[in-house]
């Protein structure tokens, strides 16, 4: 049973796809069908001008599969919408108001708005101009059946009652299904912008070169570290003699040594740290639950794990080394105190020969 609600589950929560050809399908195949019947009908209770009409109407939306498949949506509408009311117009005088046909109507303005945007042009104009004269078609038809007779009464209340509800099964059928589109419709376009926020917002927050966070998303995740509470390491990395490797294999290179680099502090650092391209060929990362000795153990072991490794460019083997130093987050310490002490152990090591942490 899951297996056959699990489609339906999908569309509801939006996560099929509705084509503009499933939605004109929705309605050219309904209204040839129900044209069929009506033709059935009449031919049954012998009004032969409503049968021929509705056996010629059925055969008109069934021909419309050419205009479906030329994706002529407008004048697939337009079509519907003349179609709808001429009938309209001529049921109530042959038939009466009271078989309801004048229900139909409701349908055509509720689904005009909905697939308007499917037009290549006038999206506003033929919605308003189907809209307005369907109103005033459903109001003149009233007219007329309140100060005329109908021309071929239906005598018998049976069939009358049953072809009052079947026209207005027909019109809630039609505005439920286009409602529910609808409503699929807007949960898809929420997604869609969803996810298209979650890219914009990735590209906003991550480097374009190496895909670490930027300066800027770090400064947040920094806050967010700053007052929680827990107790933190800040390490600030740099390439050793990064211009020299520019300077000797070219700028591209170089983006491929700060790409190799960055890809070795992701798979480095645990789960629940973060790292960042902090500018240039320095990176900085943020070590929660950490002290400085297990701060300062981690970070020699990528400090060596970088000089072990070499970055393979295009006729080279470009070898590289990484300075570092750590400082630890002190209660009341601001995070630029916190950040220029790390940057001071990172000159100190810099001084010192480079290829080292100090903590």
């Amino acid at each position: 049973m899951k297996k056959i609600f699990e489609p339906f589950q999908k569309f509801m929560a939006g996560e099929l796809s509705i084509t503009e050809n499933l939605k004109y399908s929705l309605i050219i195949y309904p209204l040839a069908a129900v044209h069929t019947i009506f033709f059935f009908l009449f031919f049954y209770v012998s009004i032969p001008l409503l049968a021929v009409y509705n056996l010629f109407s059925a055969a008109v939306y069934l021909s419309c599969t050419i205009l479906l498949r030329r994706e002529k949506y407008s004048l697939l509408y337009s079509i519907a919408s003349i179609e709808i009311i001429f009938h309209t117009v001529l049921a109530t005088i042959y038939l009466g108001w009271t078989c309801g046909y004048a229900s139909y109507l409701f349908a055509v303005v509720a689904a005009g708005f909905y697939i308007s945007y499917t037009f290549r042009r006038h999206q506003i104009q033929f919605p308003l101009i189907f809209g307005f004269l369907s109103v005033l078609t459903y109001f003149s038809c009233y007219w007329y059946s309140q100060n005329y007779s109908a021309v071929s009464p239906i005598a018998n209340p049976v069939v009358l009652h049953l072809l009052y509800v079947f026209n207005s099964f027909c019109t809630f059928a039609f505005i439920t299904t286009f409602s529910i589109l609808f409503m699929v419709d807007v949960r898809m376009s929420q997604k869609k912008l969803f996810e298209e926020n979650t890219i914009l917002g990735k590209i906003a927050g991550n480097d374009a070169l190496t895909g670490l966070y930027n300066r800027w998303s770090m400064k947040d995740i920094l806050s967010d570290a700053m007052h929680n509470g827990r107790p933190f390491c800040l390490v600030i990395c740099d390439i050793d003699d990064f211009k020299k490797i520019n300077d000797t294999y070219g700028h591209n290179c170089g983006d491929e040594v700060l790409k190799h680099i960055s890809k070795l502090l992701a798979e480095s650092i645990p789960d629940n740290c973060h790292v960042c391209r902090w500018g240039g060929e320095e990176f900085l990362i943020l070590l929660n639950e950490y002290d400085l000795d297990s701060a300062g153990s981690l970070a020699d072991n990528i400090r060596l794990t970088i000089s072990k490794s070499e970055t393979v460019c295009p006729e080279h083997s470009i070898s590289h080394t990484i300075t570092m130093g750590i400082a630890h987050h002190h209660k009341n310490q601001t995070l630029d105190s916190l950040v220029a002490r790390a940057d001071l152990k990172l000159y100190i090591g810099k001084r010192q020969g480079k290829n080292t942490v100090v903590i």
